[in-house]
């Protein structure tokens, strides 16, 4: 400074360097907090590369078959969860790169890299998170002996790798925006991101004539999910995909009589299948296999999935059913395939030639009982319209004692592009991994059938404008083709960490479930037992702490039902609900901490928020009569006498200041592990559309 003054001869100059300290200050100022803060977390990215090891050598002089090289692989475990695994190598050499997602409490973890064959370890690496930051370099590069089970060091037996910590406010993106080039996807996914996509966003199954959403800056109407659904699949000519947890064959899906397509107001899912089967479309269906459902002794599982009577329904005749059961080391599980995709071939839009392309949903919304509701979410109104009333979160309810019927909630989404063809790929590694491959269509032998990836035309400037990636929660026993080095693929649960990460003044979710972060809870026996140790709790009380650490405005609002579906004072409802209390006890604590530092006056809730909906109906004239009225005093009883009841948020939704919108089927999670339930989601970065509107 000393050295610039001499040089300083205008008021001008003097001004330029002054802000520039203050430039610098600042900067400083929000290093020294992060810093502080990385003193607590071990809070970004860790990559590390295995590159070979040292290579096998037999015991034997002799050559026999116990003196042959064994295939051996490397795993990567953050404490006790497996994070990452390289591909079996006879010859040890790999050179495979990971980089995965860290937040937990520095103290207390360790990342272990072993070196095992099918049969034995042959050695561990260990190294703490604080040995990690403090190491100097900051890469840790090299051939490192390994250390036996019995805890001796093996000196003759070494592991190449290169290990690196990247702090997350360091990582390029933070609290950045999306716009134009600077974001390509989400990395480990099996599908890149895809640009010139078509997008409908859909919210609940259906909308009466009179629905007001109150934006009124959107170019475009809500659509009716289910029709678009049903005159998708009517006017499909080549191909019907359809994967689902579960499927009820006779779910009416249009009921509205204002609708737009009144032949097929009640016109049941499992008739309009059949038909289409018929007309020589090729309808492939794939639904979870229920291990709990017996149908010999009429047992309709404990989920009530009706995949046996869908399995039943489509038996002899041309419609090709099969039930997929989830499956670990090809053993059945009670483990779910939990997507839920409906893709078929389409008519393509603005052309007057006869090319056809693929169009997907994908979202919520199974095609099954309870998910037909309106943005009105009655509970007594509707009683006496469709034989399918739903009610699994009140013991004992049933349509003869009358409602409250389970409002529902949800989201799903249609997309037209390269991204479509994603959603047919990821159905089509499923089918090939767990049915007859021969039943499928061949696709590139479709004449008139394109997949348009190049660039729009004008007259298509303002319908294609998403860039999309479809995401996955998948490992290898459920799928075909899964990326080298990537027997697990969960890049749902890293798209939701990017897009937190990448937030700037808000993040708006919706789900069904909300717990997770065990590492951090307070209770170290839930930590041990309830295995929810996704990343996405502890991401956004992290990002708060940031804010507010910076003296930033940021806020985040957390949509979920007021108790997992299922009767509240049953066991494995109030373990849920217990979990998810310890989830924002963690979360509140980490933000109280940050206010407490910074000497800010606000308070958490200023900076998250969570919130349950529910309705509440008068009692009208012409209502359902139940024949028959529930115990009183019990639950169902006061839920009939008070008229109200929670809307059950089944909905999988996460914005982040208008640059990100994920709609799909993950779960934060409810017992943690991403690989338990088969999901699919879709991640939509801001657009040309989100620049047109702000």
């Amino acid at each position: 400074l000393q050295t610039h003054n001499r040089e300083i001869h205008t008021l001008q100059d003097h001004q330029k360097i002054k802000h520039s300290l203050i430039f610098l200050i600042s900067i400083l100022y929000k290093e020294k907090m992060e810093l502080e803060d990385q003193k607590k977390f071990f809070h970004g990215t860790l990559e590390i590369t295995i590159f070979d090891a040292t290579p096998f050598s037999p015991s034997f002089p002799f050559s026999c078959i116990f003196t042959k090289p064994k295939p051996a692989y490397v795993t990567i475990k953050i404490n006790k969860k497996k994070v990452a695994k390289t591909s079996s190598e006879h010859d040890r050499v790999w050179n495979q790169t990971f980089q995965i997602l860290c937040a937990h409490p520095i103290a207390d973890t360790t990342v272990t890299i072993t070196l095992k064959t099918q049969c034995s370890v042959l050695g561990r690496f260990r190294i703490s998170a604080e040995q990690i930051l403090t190491s100097d370099p900051a890469i840790i590069n090299g051939f490192f002996s390994l250390i036996a089970e019995n805890g001796s060091t093996k000196p003759n037996l070494k592991l190449k790798f290169m290990m690196w910590f990247r702090p997350a406010y360091l990582e390029p993106g933070w609290c950045q925006s999306l716009e134009g080039q600077s974001f390509q996807g989400i990395r480990n996914a099996s599908f890149p991101q895809r640009s010139n996509c078509r997008v409908v966003l859909y919210q609940d199954a259906h909308h009466r004539a009179t629905f007001d959403p109150r934006v009124h800056d959107v170019s475009s109407n809500a659509r009716n999910l289910w029709e678009d659904v049903y005159k998708a699949i009517e006017s499909a000519r080549h191909l019907v995909y359809i994967a689902g947890w579960a499927l009820n064959p006779n779910l009416v899906l249009v009921r509205d009589e204002e609708t737009e397509i009144p032949h097929a107001v009640g016109v049941t899912i499992g008739e309009l299948l059949k038909r289409k089967a018929y007309e020589g479309v090729a309808v492939r269906v794939m639904l979870w296999s229920d291990e709990t459902s017996f149908p010999m002794i009429k047992n309709k599982g404990l989920m009530r999935t009706n995949d046996q009577t869908a399995f039943a329904y489509f038996r002899d005749t041309n419609v090709v059913c099969r039930l997929c059961p989830r499956s670990h080391k090809q053993l059945p599980t009670a483990f779910a395939h939990h997507q839920k995709t409906i893709t078929v071939d389409t008519r393509v839009t603005n052309t007057n030639n006869k090319e056809r392309e693929i169009m997907s949903f994908l979202g919520g919304f199974d095609l099954c009982d309870g998910r037909y509701d309106t943005e009105e979410h009655s509970l007594f109104r509707t009683l006496g319209t469709r034989d399918d009333f739903y009610q699994t979160s009140v013991a004992g309810a049933k349509l003869s004692r009358g409602g409250p019927r389970e409002p529902w909630h949800d989201c799903h989404t249609c997309v037209v592009g390269g991204a479509a063809w994603d959603v047919l790929k990821n159905f089509e590694q499923r089918w090939t991994k767990q049915c007859n491959p021969s039943v499928l269509v061949n696709t590139s032998g479709i004449k008139n059938l394109v997949n348009r990836t190049g660039p729009v035309t004008t007259e298509e400037e303002d319908d294609r404008k998403w860039n999309v990636q479809v995401l996955r929660s998948i490992d290898h026993v459920s799928a075909t083709e899964m990326p080298r080095g990537l027997p697990v693929e969960k890049s749902v649960h890293d798209g939701y960490v990017a897009a937190i990460r990448k937030a700037e003044r808000f993040i708006y979710i919706e789900n069904q479930y909300f717990m997770g972060s065990c590492d951090h809870w307070e209770n170290k026996n839930d930590k041990i037992c309830s295995g929810c140790t996704n990343l996405i709790p502890i991401e956004i009380a992290l990002k708060i702490a940031a804010k507010i650490r910076e003296k930033e405005r940021f806020a985040v609002y957390i949509v979920i039902p007021m108790w997992p579906e299922g009767p509240p004072e049953s066991e494995t409802v109030e373990e849920m609900l217990h979990w998810t209390r310890e989830t924002m006890s963690m979360m509140y604590r980490i933000i109280g901490e940050a206010i407490r530092e910074t000497g800010d006056g606000s308070h958490p809730k200023d900076y998250l928020n969570f919130f349950c909906l529910a309705n509440r109906e008068e009692k009208r004239d012409g209502e359902f009569e139940a024949a028959s009225s529930p115990h009183p005093k019990t639950n169902y009883w006061n839920a009939q006498r008070n008229r109200r009841f929670m809307i059950y948020v089944h909905s999988k939704l996460m914005i982040g200041k208008q640059y990100f919108d994920r709609i799909g089927e993950y779960k934060p999670e409810i017992n943690g592990r991403l690989s338990r339930h088969g999901d699919c989601n879709r991640l939509l970065p801001r657009s040309r559309y989100c620049d047109q509107q702000q």
